[in-house]
């Protein structure tokens, strides 16, 4: 046994240090550097969170006080680099009050940006086209069309391969002009969760 254990130590400094030797040896640029975020091909997530609207009619008065209502949104895109990701976005507002129900929706090109790759945050700017709508139960509706822009932070979470939980901040700015000519703002400051998925192609 004596003789055994020395022989076993001798073996595996021997294996350590060729390994050593091996990767010493190996020229530096053959070696692949694995990217740690696993950011990168085809993407989508869903989430929900809470949002707080409010709405300026441009009289001089500014915005009234917020109002919390759900939020769901839905993102899908893909992955130039770990820096960046590119994609459309929709997210929606809902004021269920009984017999009409008021909607506040986004339908935005995104990019997120990572400015430190490997600790997942980003920062986030969007642009498109907004639709604030009131829907009555004895089926028709009245809404308004105009520009919808957005900017905001997150965090990646990776809790699997290819999936990441995904809380954030959100606020998005949308310009109306009325049918009867009036001008018009509405914001939401959009707090919520998401799940990503992450297909590595």
């Amino acid at each position: 046994m004596r003789t055994f254990r020395p022989a076993v130590m001798a073996a595996v400094a021997a294996l350590v240090l060729g390994g050593v030797a091996a990767a010493q040896a190996a020229p530096r640029g053959l070696v692949e550097v694995p990217d740690e975020s696993g950011r990168r091909g085809l993407w989508g997530a869903l989430g929900v969170g809470a949002g707080g609207e409010s709405f300026d009619r441009r009289d001089g008065g500014g915005y009234n006080g917020d109002l919390y209502r759900p939020t769901i949104s839905a993102r899908l895109g893909g992955t130039p680099n770990r820096y960046l990701r590119l994609g459309g976005e929709i997210l929606g507002w809902i004021d269920d009050q009984g017999r009409r129900t008021e909607s506040i929706t986004s339908f935005l090109f995104i990019a997120q940006l990572y400015p430190a790759p490997r600790t997942g945050l980003y920062v986030k700017a969007g642009l498109g086209l907004g639709r604030s709508e009131v829907d009555f139960d004895q089926g028709f509706g009245v809404g308004d069309t105009g520009f919808a822009g957005l900017v905001g932070a997150g965090w990646e979470v990776r809790v699997a391969r290819r999936v990441y939980l995904n809380p954030a901040v959100d606020l998005v700015q949308q310009r109306y002009s009325s049918r009867s000519g009036q001008r018009y703002r509405e914001r939401i400051v959009n707090f919520g969760v998401g799940v990503l998925f992450q297909s590595g192609r």
